[in-house]
């Protein structure tokens, strides 16, 4: 089953007002489909052309990008779009995405969508993200006549700099291994930051992409990225994020420097000497049957070595084990199924569901916000949109418990 998606739109030329129909692409899997991906990268990815008289422009619309190799997903949200359109649009495009990938691969991260305005700004943030800046391979003949050509093109009113300057500028800025080398070059060659070398930077692109010279399109649009991020003065390295409230993370418990387990919930780890009071701290601080809770208690049990308390080290590994177990059976495939479907069950009705969540604290976990995630993309990809959106709601009262016991 294909994940990248495309569907059949119909467009109208905005210059002689003709309408067409073009394939565009709403779903987009990096590693099935690197040849899109890259064609993203260059900007060709919906550029659609006038059957009648052959007007290029970007489609726009929305797109879903997937690139499971840097465990992301981006949304490129359309600029004239109000928000609570396109926020169902992107629900609807992940579901789908989800509902396409095999059960091993539906990871916690694809429930965190970054957002973007329109495909230029996806293509921004992966380049930000991961830049290269390649050796420029020696264009064929052909190629190098239309980069002049499009150099001359360029009116002495819309660029102060000197071609051959400008080149000369490019091929070292395109030298460079890393952006901290570029931005380096860059103060060597300011011009380059100015608007007028980003239209002269523009024709380079439209010339090398005319003529096939992919690697170097894709070089030049990284290294336009770069300096558009110098221009308005954002630093190699730096990225900003907008994330959509709709796919928020898994948060978690912050008590403290370097620790995400409260005092409080810690304490009554350790004051829990039975299996049942052990049960009543969890349901009390659901965070303890996170996995990385038992990271930080290993920790706290090296600590205590360390100061020389055996007794308390000894004290919080024997308790450690006992959680592990508990862990495993509320947090493991059987538990989380009961769980849910509990909660399922409970329905709209408050003090039903009030009472699964006091009986289920595994219900406050990331296990089950993953689940919920999964239940909801398998049921849109089967059609059942009524249990998909119930699963979202649930999932959404859930988180919104989590973060009311973080704030007590």
């Amino acid at each position: 089953m294909s994940i990248s998606y495309a569907e059949l739109a119909s467009l109208t030329c905005p210059v002689c007002r003709t309408p067409f129909e073009a394939e565009i692409w709403t779903i987009l899997d990096a590693r099935e489909r690197p040849d899109l991906a890259d064609m993203l990268l260059s900007g060709a990815l919906n550029v659609v052309t006038c059957p009648q008289c052959g007007h290029q422009a970007d489609a726009g619309g929305p797109l879903l990008v997937h690139d499971p190799d840097g465990r992301r997903v981006y949304f490129a949200a359309p600029a004239d779009a109000p928000e609570h359109v396109w926020r169902e649009r992107a629900q609807e495009l992940l579901y789908v995405l989800v509902g396409s990938l095999p059960e091993e691969a539906r990871l916690p991260y694809l429930s965190d969508v970054q957002v973007e305005v329109e495909a230029s700004g996806v293509r921004r943030a992966m380049l930000r993200r991961g830049r290269r800046f390649p050796q420029r391979p020696s264009p064929a003949p052909d190629a190098s006549r239309e980069v002049h050509a499009a150099l001359s093109s360029v009116e002495p009113s819309t660029s102060s700099l000197i071609p051959g300057v400008l080149v000369a500028a490019l091929e070292e800025l395109l030298t460079a291994d890393t952006p901290a080398e570029a931005a380096v070059i860059v103060e060597r060659h300011p011009a380059l930051t100015t608007p007028d070398a980003d239209a002269v930077i523009e024709h380079l692109i439209s010339a090398a992409r005319a003529h096939g010279e992919h690697d170097i399109a894709r070089a030049l649009t990284e290294a336009r990225v770069l300096l558009n991020d110098l221009r308005v003065g954002i630093m190699p390295g730096e990225r900003q994020v907008v994330s959509s409230d709709s796919y928020p993370s898994s948060s978690s418990v912050t008590d403290g420097e370097g620790s995400r387990l409260a005092d409080p919930a810690y304490h009554a780890f350790l004051r829990a000497e039975s299996p049942r009071a052990l049960r009543e701290a969890v349901a009390d601080y659901p965070a303890l049957l996170e996995p990385w809770a038992d990271g930080e208690l290993a920790a706290r049990v090296d600590a205590a070595l360390d100061e020389g308390n055996e007794h308390l080290a000894q004290a919080i590994e024997l308790r450690r084990e006992a959680l592990a177990r508990l862990r495993a059976e509320m947090t493991g495939d059987q538990g989380l199924h009961e769980a849910i479907d509990a909660l399922l069950r409970a329905g709209d009705d408050a003090d039903a569901l009030a009472a699964v969540v006091g009986a289920y604290p595994a219900l406050l976990t990331d296990a089950a916000q993953t689940a919920l995630f999964e239940l909801a993309a398998g049921a849109r990809a089967r059609g059942d949109r009524a249990l998909a959106e119930y699963a979202v709601e649930c999932r959404a009262l859930l988180r919104r418990v989590r973060e009311g016991l973080q704030e007590e």
